[in-house]
């Protein structure tokens, strides 16, 4: 990617653009980041072809495909600029560009170089389609990854145990569970900010249903306080029915990613006695949960998370057990904020 700096950067780079470029205080209730040019590839984000000439811009903050409305402080000029691209990568990320824009979308804000311009607040942004399922709350809508809001499922490598102690994949049944009751319809999500691993946060539906509503209320996801209790009564339910997970014993998913001796085991009254000893041990991730989930996710030395596929020259030396992670594909993989070996 070439990214085009005024002039008035001066021969700093960018390391000296907040010296030259400053905000102008005119963006009301909305908010002013910092924007710039760029030219790139053939090929888009979205798999469209660029145009340089085209109202369309790079972000991180939006999803692909959403049309946003910029204007220029610095001339009142606003322009609709639809998100299609990834980026600012590389410096320009560095010094604190959120949007890049094309040559054609910069002539219709009467931009030159690197300012400030105005986007608007955070409000909620729609996005519709026949989602891709990657796990049990989280969905990719065309080229957007979105995690279901206030609710938490049991990750994909998750064992549980069933009504008759016997240790399950209930993460897998979680995910297909999902994709029985909602795959291949129109979802609409309603998105907004974005979590720590840049998937958007949306609540979504299917007609009039509510699908996180559907899954805390079916037994196959908890009500994810930590952020919204939204959900608590449809848990409730559940709970009380025995329905889904809350059938047998199992490892609430946030306490299953890093899960130690003093984790809580949940479920069904009948839990048994040794549902820790089973649920903690090693061989909870020693081996894959399914023939289709055999990724392997390990955390480096520098504390980054690297996913192997088999196949890969590291794939073997990577001994599973407590702390790593199998995943079912490279998309989920990526989703938990795990990127592929450099080499």
């Amino acid at each position: 990617m070439l990214v085009f700096v005024p002039s008035s950067v001066g021969a700093g780079g960018w390391e000296t653009v907040h010296r030259h470029v400053h905000k102008t205080g005119k963006c009301g209730s909305g908010k002013e980041v910092l924007a710039t040019l760029y030219s790139i590839g053939s090929r888009t984000s979205t798999g469209e072809p660029v145009s340089r000439d085209s109202l369309t811009a790079a972000s991180h903050e939006y999803p692909l495909g959403t049309t946003v409305s910029v204007t220029n402080p610095a001339n009142g000029r606003t322009c609709s600029v639809r998100i299609n691209d990834r980026g600012p990568f590389g410096r320009a990320r560095d010094a604190g560009v959120k949007i890049d824009f094309t040559p054609g979308a910069a002539r219709c804000l009467g931009m030159r170089g690197t300012q400030y311009v105005c986007l608007p607040g955070d409000e909620t942004v729609e996005v519709a389609g026949v989602p891709r399922i990657v796990d049990a709350d989280t969905v990719e809508i065309g080229g957007t990854k979105i995690r279901l809001h206030g609710i938490d499922a049991p990750e994909t490598d998750q064992l549980c145990l069933d009504e008759k102690g016997e240790r399950w994949p209930c993460g897998i049944a979680s995910r297909d569970e999902l994709a029985r009751r909602f795959g291949g319809k129109p979802w609409t999500c309603e998105v907004s900010s974005q979590d720590k691993y840049g998937r958007s946060l949306g609540t979504c539906r299917v007609g009039s249903e509510s699908v996180e509503e559907w899954m805390v209320r079916s037994g196959w996801a908890l009500a994810f306080i930590r952020y919204s209790r939204e959900h608590e009564a449809s848990e409730a339910v559940a709970r009380e029915a025995q329905s889904g997970l809350w059938a047998g014993a199992f490892i609430a998913p946030w306490d299953w990613r890093d899960r130690n001796r003093r984790t809580m085991i949940l479920g069904a009254a009948s839990v048994p006695r040794n549902a820790q000893e089973v649920l903690l041990g090693a061989a909870s991730a020693a081996a894959a949960p399914s023939q289709q989930c055999v990724i392997k996710g390990n955390i480096s030395r520098s504390g980054e998370c690297i996913y192997h596929q088999p196949g890969n020259r590291w794939y073997a030396k990577v001994m599973m057990g407590p702390g790593k992670r199998w995943f079912c594909s490279t998309t989920e993989a990526e989703a938990a904020g795990c990127r592929a070996p450099k080499r």
